[in-house]
């Protein structure tokens, strides 16, 4: 049941409570000829709403993977688009090897700055991972 809907129906019990005990009340003070006094009783429900804190990316993650390839720099860095299939992303790995660690994934259409070429047709991208050459291409994929 909905928070609204418990509130609702809490609130709805809580009142025919109260109503009822008022008619009970009424009568005996009839009978009896005495005055009675009520008093009122008040019940709080506390929620805990869990909350998700997301860790704040503040810039380039360091890679302390120990180089153990050999990698070409490029003359100039070049910039490329992830051409994985809709719904796919383009894994980010520590070392140029779907054997190293995944640090993140790239979307279709995500633009990558590559710095120089790895071996086994991989590409260093300006912070210092990993990806495929396979997934990237000159031109914005459709």
């Amino acid at each position: 049941m909905n928070r609204k809907r418990f509130t609702t129906v809490l609130i709805a019990a809580m009142m025919v409570s109260v109503m009822a005990l008022g008619i009970v009340g009424c009568k005996k003070a009839k009978a009896t000829e005495t005055t009675l006094e009520s008093t009122e009783q008040t019940t709080t429900t506390t929620t805990t709403i869990p909350t998700t804190t997301l860790t704040e990316y503040s810039g380039p993650m360091p890679n302390d993977e120990p180089i153990s390839w050999t990698e070409t720099a490029l003359e100039t860095p070049a910039t490329y688009y992830v051409q994985v299939s809709k719904g796919e992303f383009l894994n980010v790995r520590k070392g140029p090897n779907t054997t190293y660690e995944k640090v993140g994934t790239l979307t279709r259409g995500q633009t990558v700055v590559v710095v120089a070429k790895a071996s086994g047709g991989w590409y260093k991208t300006e912070d210092g991972f990993y990806v495929s050459e396979t997934y990237l291409t000159g031109t914005m994929p459709n």
